[in-house]
């Protein structure tokens, strides 16, 4: 069955009254659209947290933990995405209020002495960062043996950092420079956050955490056995929303999770 056959046009929506109106697509819609969203996370309780250092250095380099988190979230536009390759084809803007969710979360803090040690630019560690991420939601949830959905992803600071916050301002209509943000350093030590996409938490982070060295090394083995380039949805996702050492620059952070 064709999968344009199963999809529908929303030809209206209202967040207040909660109605929608829906018409079948037309046979030649070779697309899918998914929300574009701004997300802040902030740690709220700890509940239990294990530090790891590198081979080749006597400090911790990172952490892996588990607890109870504030979700934020704001759905600020949408994206066209082509059935099959992932690409973006269209996008278009959406202004809907922002939720709160309070659930649960594993997440790892990459340090300071991992990140400065990394032979890439600042973009191109962030880059390799969502790429990694975005490798981390795919084999955790064959791990854990859930949908892709029942999973949130988020990159963060605990504090939020300024960038974060800078987003969600703007996401708001409101001017960054009215807010009272501390000043933003050139190096961050980044949360990578899988939560439960669910109020309250459906106890996935427990087993995430317990999980952590194997998935630490299946990841590293999904990236580094996957065939393209600089990337695919197979492995860090589309090359078309990564820069050009994203999945090299992965391989790097992983590299030094798991050393």
């Amino acid at each position: 069955m064709s999968l344009a056959k199963l999809t529908s046009r929303v030809r209206s929506f209202s967040c207040t009254r909660k109605p929608s109106t829906c018409t079948p697509a037309s046979n030649t819609v070779n697309y899918y659209t998914d929300a574009v969203r701004y997300t802040q996370v902030r740690v709220l309780e700890v509940a239990a947290s294990e530090s790891a250092s590198s081979s080749s250095s006597l400090t911790s380099s990172t952490s892996h933990s588990h607890g109870d988190v504030l979700v934020r979230s704001q759905v600020v536009g949408f994206k066209k995405i082509k059935f099959f390759t992932n690409e973006t084809i269209g996008d278009g803007k959406l202004d809907l209020p922002e939720n709160e969710m309070h659930t649960t979360s594993y997440w790892i803090t990459l340090e300071r002495p991992l990140l400065e040690s990394l032979p890439f630019s600042i973009s191109e560690r962030q880059s390799g960062m969502f790429g990694l991420l975005y490798a981390l939601e795919s084999v955790a949830t064959l791990l854990l043996m859930c949908d892709r959905r029942d999973l949130g992803t988020a990159i963060g600071e605990n504090p939020p950092s300024l960038r974060e916050s800078v987003a969600l301002s703007e996401a708001k209509g409101l001017n960054p420079a009215s807010l009272n943000l501390p000043r933003e350093t050139e190096f961050f030590e980044p949360n990578l956050y899988l939560f439960d996409a669910y109020p309250g938490g459906i106890g996935f982070s427990e087993p995430l955490f317990r999980a952590h060295d194997v998935l630490m090394q299946k990841t590293r083995e999904l990236i580094s056995s996957c065939e393209c380039e600089q990337g695919c949805p197979s492995c860090v996702g589309p090359a078309e929303g990564l820069l050009p050492r994203a999945k090299e620059a992965a391989l790097a952070i992983l590299h030094g999770l798991c050393a």
